[in-house]
């Protein structure tokens, strides 16, 4: 079990306002990660730090917890894990970074090089680099395994694309025949294996209590079914012109932020509520 003293947190680096950790990006966080809490022994898990999970659990209530299943073959893992809902490296690349006592320093992301994307274009991705990272980016899944695969890491089938993710889902928890990706059969399975989580979520009813609950109204439409956001594209695909790429990488970067400061925002009034 994990303890993060929150109260704390917010008086001495959230000016006393937790309304400030809506744009605080954890990735700034790297240089100096034990005060945040690691998630494993090498490195900074910015959406499973502590932290993270002091805020999942005070607005859902939820706690990660050692937990052994069938579908795990007996193995203990963690029966949740938390996730970054609009991803970075599948459509910029990989970050190239050096490390100095300031902190960190971005020289470049391999997508964008690639592409030989222009200065402006840069400036904008990095500015993006530290709003991914911040926690309106961030949502607790559960974490059961298929086989090698937890929910987490069966994203990458849409190469990280929460919209598509959303879509897909959908019908697995309506008993929906028709699905947009007729061939899968590994996200019913997982939505099955961690019924723990998903159960009080299915049907129709159900859907939208997930929607409201985890604050992702703004990913859907009036009717609560998902919206395609985003272009899908990835900097490795073949046949994409550079004009096509740009685009994409400024639509994602001007969509994602809105939808990540304005659910933070909306995170932080529910925490509000539960601090003295």
């Amino acid at each position: 079990m994990y303890s993060f003293d929150l109260e704390a947190f917010i008086r001495k680096y959230l000016d006393g306002d937790i309304r400030n950790l809506t744009d605080l990006s954890l990735t700034a966080m790297k240089a100096t990660p034990k005060q945040y809490g690691f998630a494993t022994k090498d490195h900074l898990d910015c959406d499973d730090t502590n932290l993270a999970w002091e805020i999942y659990n005070r607005i859902w209530g939820l706690r990660r917890m050692p937990e052994s299943s069938p579908s795990t073959g007996g193995w203990v893992c963690m029966n949740f894990r938390g996730d970054t809902m609009n991803s970075f490296r599948s459509l910029f690349g990989r970050e190239i970074i050096v490390r100095n006592d300031d902190g960190i320093e971005v020289q470049g992301f391999r997508g964008l090089r690639r592409f030989g994307a222009e200065d402006e274009l840069f400036n904008k991705a990095c500015k993006f680099w530290y709003t991914y990272h911040c926690i309106g980016n961030f949502i607790p899944f559960p974490n059961i395994k298929v086989g090698k695969r937890t929910i987490n890491t069966f994203r990458t089938t849409w190469h990280d694309y929460f919209d598509v993710f959303l879509e897909n889902l959908r019908p697995c928890l309506l008993h929906d025949s028709t699905s947009p990706e007729e061939d899968d059969v590994s996200l019913p399975k997982l939505v099955a294996a961690n019924s723990f989580f998903w159960d009080k979520y299915r049907g129709k009813d159900g859907w939208e209590r997930f929607i409201s609950e985890f604050l992702l109204e703004d990913y859907c439409d009036e009717f609560f079914r998902p919206k395609r956001l985003y272009s899908g594209l990835w900097y490795w695909k073949r046949n994409v012109s550079r004009s096509d790429y740009i685009k994409a990488c400024h639509e994602y970067i001007d969509t994602a932020s809105e939808l990540i400061l304005s659910r933070g925002k909306r995170m932080m009034k529910r925490v509000s509520r539960t601090l003295a």
